[in-house]
């Protein structure tokens, strides 16, 4: 586990933070901080290795409008892995339903055997399984794709470890929060370049050896997030940046923001994502040298 370069000087109640007086934060000691990035980084790992987590994708397809093929062969639109039969199916685009066929028996939702099914554009949550295989359809701005997933995948390292910066307290800022208008909205790009729109909540500003900078935030499901780029992306970061978490700003609109869990988006992991791409705004221009480094 990475340590404290001074552990004596981590003791004190008071920290001197990116140029700001940061008194009365959860670190208590160097330990109890130690102790809570710890946890952070086994369930970043916990979560990645889960069913619900990246590396266990094995195929991204992107659904045009009429039929597509599915299966092993290397005919096929979607070629899929060499367990599955040579012409496994196929997938029917007509404007906003989908339509499903199997000829061989699949279960629906993990409950139910069928070898055709329909659905609509607003009714993605359905799944299709066979053998140590699952798919599902999914939405990134105006597109949609086949997501495919294995949950036997032999590429899974059971040793997986993602590399971090050492631990460095002066990485966790105290900073202030800003909140747009209610119902604000920004349109970013995904690493395919499809147009993708995110609630944007406000801007999050802070100092770094004395020196302003702003991150905006966005909404991810019930989470609040800032996504970045710094002068690390690209060498000793992943090259399409990376994405933290805060929590809601105090009453007098203070938050804070830890560098030191600063992660990976998972298309530092995994060729089938669909990574969004920080906007303009989101780009340091200096050394953010805390949190994930590049995944090799």
């Amino acid at each position: 586990m990475e340590i404290w370069k001074n552990s004596q000087s981590l003791s004190l109640a008071t920290f001197m933070v990116g140029g700001i007086l940061l008194s009365g934060c959860s670190i208590s000691t160097s330990t109890d901080y130690e102790k809570e990035l710890l946890t952070f980084k086994k369930n970043r790992i916990t979560y990645l290795k889960s069913r619900s987590g990246y590396l266990n994708l094995v195929g991204l397809h992107w659904i045009a409008e009429g039929k597509s093929q599915f299966g092993s062969d290397s005919g096929n639109e979607f070629v899929f892995p060499k367990e599955f039969p040579a012409n496994f199916g196929s997938v029917t685009k007509k404007g906003d339903r989908f339509i499903f066929d199997f000829r061989e028996t699949v279960l629906l939702d993990s409950a139910e055997k069928i070898s055709n099914f329909s659905f609509s554009t607003e009714a993605l949550d359905h799944t299709f399984s066979w053998h140590s295989y699952q798919w599902f359809v999914i939405k990134r701005g105006e597109n949609y794709a086949i997501r495919l997933k294995d949950f036997e995948n032999p590429d899974m390292d059971p040793k997986f470890e993602i590399p971090y910066y050492p631990i460095d307290v002066s990485w966790k800022i105290k900073g202030s929060f800003e909140a747009y208008p209610p119902g604000k909205n920004r349109t970013i790009s995904n690493i395919f370049g499809h147009p993708i729109e995110q609630p944007a909540i406000g801007i999050v500003s802070f100092l770094v050896g004395g020196e302003p900078f702003s991150l905006e935030a966005h909404m991810e499901g019930p989470k609040r997030t800032i996504i970045f780029m710094d002068g690390t992306t690209g060498n000793e970061t992943y090259s399409g940046g990376r994405e933290l978490y805060f929590d809601a700003p105090d009453g007098e609109g203070n938050v804070i923001v830890d560098f030191n869990k600063a992660f990976n988006f998972p298309c530092a992991f995994n060729a089938f994502t669909t990574c969004p791409v920080p906007p303009p705004i989101n780009r340091l221009k200096i050394n953010i040298s805390a949190g994930e480094k590049v995944f090799k």
